[in-house]
């Protein structure tokens, strides 16, 4: 990532407490470092209204035999066991080989919020996260 845009939306990094617990869940993916786009599309919560808003943001995606976690701009985003219910709420798509799209309703994972979400993240891996995450 630009050094420059490092600085100005942060590493992207996972917090090591994180990372390691990840690891010892059976990572197939760990991603770390990786430019991206946070969108809000009709979004509501409790002080914000946005009808429209994309941000640069730098974030991290994992992959582990038991959950899906991506967390973007230093805060977690998204965190589901790969069996719950909320996993079939979140579309995941490699738009490109190198970016990867989850996509997903604001309101399955907080009562007080509605709208869409788009989080966008560059990765080599985007191709192979999406396989990983298809519904069998």
């Amino acid at each position: 990532m630009n050094v420059l845009l490092r600085l100005l939306i942060g590493p992207g990094e996972l917090p090591e407490g994180l990372r390691e617990e990840l690891r010892a869940e059976g990572a197939v993916v760990l991603e770390e470092g990786l430019s991206g786009s946070l969108t809000h599309r009709s979004y509501r919560a409790p002080g914000r209204r946005v009808s429209w808003k994309r941000s640069a943001v730098s974030g991290a995606v994992a992959v582990t035999r038991r959950r899906l976690l991506v967390r973007v701009g230093g805060a977690t985003n998204i965190d589901v066991p790969l069996d719950g219910p909320r996993r079939s709420a979140i579309e995941v798509v490699a738009e490109t080989p190198d970016r990867v799209r989850f996509t997903y309703d604001a309101a399955t994972f907080h009562d007080d919020r509605t709208g869409q979400v788009e989080v966008r993240l560059r990765t080599p891996k985007a191709t192979h996260i999406a396989k990983a995450l298809r519904p069998d």
